[in-house]
């Protein structure tokens, strides 16, 4: 579900939204990336990039104390994806009995 060119369009969003200075930000995900297996794919060190990186910066900036950001940034980010699966999904439940 979350593709590579998923993680694009999270690094334009956070660009946009709250001025992260991309460059910076894809340099030192590279560094972290290269420190996990190397069976890890680039979505699963995003995930964790974010989620250890990413979310107490954005929980900083809006004021909010453990509170799951990178997980709703990411739902939000991808909101018309998951939609479109949901009515894929939808489409063909109980369609093969």
């Amino acid at each position: 579900m979350f593709d590579p060119e998923d993680i694009e369009n999270v690094w334009t969003y956070l660009e946009k939204t709250f001025s992260f200075n991309i460059k910076s930000w894809k340099k030192e995900f590279d560094v972290e990336r290269s420190r996990l297996p190397r069976n890890t794919t680039a979505q699963e060190a995003f995930m964790i990039f974010g989620k250890q990186q990413i979310e107490p910066v954005l929980n900083e900036i809006l004021k909010r104390r453990k509170y799951p950001t990178w997980i709703g940034l990411l739902s939000f980010v991808l909101k018309e994806k998951i939609k479109k699966r949901k009515q894929r999904d939808a489409y063909y439940r109980n369609r093969y009995q």
